[in-house]
């Protein structure tokens, strides 16, 4: 029987950017005519397919590769001084709707999908009681076994598998769990500390912070030490199964959700 969601349900970040395109697609086409249009409608997927060619060399996930090339596609397709030629088209057409069904493919196995809110809604199910709130600090979450070489792998597991953005630092790294994972790879934001993270430091012990904004998307006050807990064990479990050359089965309990 499938869990009842935890989090609160927000779609009006993706609503705002559709309308957005649209109107500015629209008033190209009826206040600039036709090149501009044309113009406009490429300068979008062209930066689609910068930022999945980014993504593609910082996760060596090649389901990057694969929108990057679709979108490189319609560019080509609809930019001005190709655009009235009828044969290039037909010709970059048939190219971009492979690709396209491709795209398709790569987004409906979550290949390249975000894990915010599997996360977090994972890290909520064991968690029934809501007697406190949020407080900023980092929480002890245990101790796990690993080697230095082990956890490093491990980060470039979460990576490129968009699980979590990895900083290796001095004496440990920080698996950090973003809304938006662009922001981290496309270097438009270096500090993680307003997100929430899981550090494991060189000796084996695992802490967590959960940021303010991840915590209100939850429908209730859950009590904060108990989630924390047992977001730290998710990690601890996710480890546990790379380190047993299961990682498929972190992949699975994602896609669950």
């Amino acid at each position: 029987m499938e869990k009842p969601g935890k989090l609160k349900t927000s779609n009006w970040g993706i609503v705002f950017f559709t309308l957005l395109i649209v109107v500015i697609l629209t008033c190209s086409a009826i206040f600039f005519g036709k090149t501009v249009f044309y113009t406009v409608l490429c300068f979008m997927p062209l930066l689609a397919a910068i930022t999945h060619f980014i993504s593609f060399l910082r996760t060596k996930n090649w389901g990057h590769l694969i929108l990057m090339l679709f979108y490189v596609f319609i560019v080509l397709l609809f930019f001005p001084t190709l655009a009235f030629n009828q044969q290039t088209r037909i010709i970059l057409a048939a190219c971009a709707l492979i690709l396209f069904i491709g795209e398709i493919i790569v987004l409906s196995s979550k290949r390249i999908n975000w894990r915010y809110r599997e996360i977090l809604e994972l890290a909520a199910y064991p968690v029934e009681e809501s007697t406190d709130g949020f407080t900023p600090r980092a929480f002890p979450a245990g101790e796990a076994q690993y080697t230095k070489e082990e956890i490093i792998g491990f980060t470039k597991f979460m990576i490129k598998h968009v699980i979590a953005y990895p900083f290796v630092e001095e004496n440990r790294v920080v698996l950090v769990v973003p809304e938006n994972m662009f922001v981290y790879m496309l270097f438009l934001k270096h500090s993680y500390k307003k997100d929430t993270y899981i550090t494991f430091d060189f000796k084996g012990n695992v802490s967590v912070t959960i940021a303010k904004k991840d915590y209100q998307k939850y429908k209730e006050e859950f009590t904060f030490d108990q989630l924390c807990a047992s977001l730290g064990n998710l990690f601890i479990e996710f480890l546990e199964l790379y380190q047993k050359d299961k990682s498929r089965e972190i992949i699975d309990k994602l896609n669950a959700i």
